[in-house]
């Protein structure tokens, strides 16, 4: 598994959300509203920095030590990983460090929310088929991997081929343990979102859009980062599945033996899952595409 097969999708990814992060709107004439929006850019930028800087060092630093093609494909889904966890996190400490509301409070609304409640339903759905589809590749990949952990391997009486990389223990393991971080982390910062001291606004839209926008951005990142992990695994894999069982196709034509059923239905179905990989890589750059909310501009000033 080449780690450049990964490595151009983080950088877009990055791009992105620079780009992306907070969408532009008229400056507001609240002092809580300007200080609440500063606080969100800053941390948002953050985020990416720090983001980057994890992944690049994770990158580096296993290329190092990397010993083999085994190494090198672990390396290529940490990346990701790593950049995924720290830009959560420090999404996480930018709301704990929310502005807090400052002078007389004259007025409080009291609303009880849930963890989702500030997402948008459209990015919740994605996180679900995101979540499932990673669980599906390394648990199909778990039971499918040959002895090696990493590759696919199809015997038969009158046939065997091996190929890889395939997403086996070898790269389901830290891959599993690296997607279980992110979640955790994930859910405790929209926990935090969803929880924090509410923007004191005479608008309460702003108050809505601006919760609307940090739950977005949290679970943005964490989405992407699952479809370019599970996306990277299903493409590689299926184009393993596929290279293998062209090879027990070649080695029975060789030999004047009958064609077995998986030399004819795997390479369809590796092409299949190879398609897939790619739609979810797609899919991910589509999320980071997608803005935060922006804070609706401020009521006209009523004339004195």
């Amino acid at each position: 598994m080449s780690v450049l097969l990964l490595l151009p999708v983080l950088a877009g990814m990055a791009a992105l959300v620079v780009t992306g992060a907070v969408r532009r709107s008229p400056p507001s004439r609240e002092h809580a509203v300007a200080a609440a929006r500063a606080h969100a850019r800053l941390g948002s930028a953050a985020a990416v920095v720090l983001g980057g800087a994890a992944a690049l060092w994770v990158g580096t630093a296993r290329l190092e030590g990397a010993t083999g093609a085994g190494d090198l494909g672990v390396t290529a889904l940490l990346v990701p990983i790593a950049f995924g966890v720290v830009h959560t996190a420090v999404l996480g400490v930018a709301e704990l460090t929310w502005p807090r509301p400052e002078g007389a409070v004259r007025r409080a609304r009291l609303a009880r929310r849930g963890l989702l409640d500030p997402v948008p339903r459209w990015l919740v759905r994605t996180a679900a088929v995101a979540a499932v589809a990673a669980v599906v590749t390394l648990a199909g990949g778990a039971l499918l991997a040959g002895p090696d952990g990493r590759s696919l391997v199809l015997e038969g009486p009158s046939y065997s081929a091996t190929a890889s990389p395939f997403a086996g223990p070898v790269y389901g393991r830290p891959t599993a343990l690296g997607l279980l971080l992110l979640a955790a982390l994930t859910i405790g910062a929209l926990w935090v979102v969803a929880n924090r001291p509410a923007v004191v606004t005479a608008d309460d839209r702003i108050e809505a859009a601006l919760r609307r926008a940090s739950a977005h951005r949290v679970l943005r990142g964490a989405v992407a980062v699952t479809l370019v992990v599970a996306g990277g695994l299903l493409a590689v894999s299926g184009l393993t599945a596929r290279s293998a069982a062209m090879g027990v196709a070649e080695t029975a034509e060789a030999n004047g033996l009958p064609v077995v059923t998986a030399a004819t239905v795997l390479p369809w179905a590796g092409g299949a899952l190879g398609l897939a990989g790619l739609a979810a890589l797609l899919a991910a750059a589509v999320v980071l595409c997608v803005r935060a909310p922006g804070v609706p501009a401020d009521a006209p000033a009523v004339p004195a």
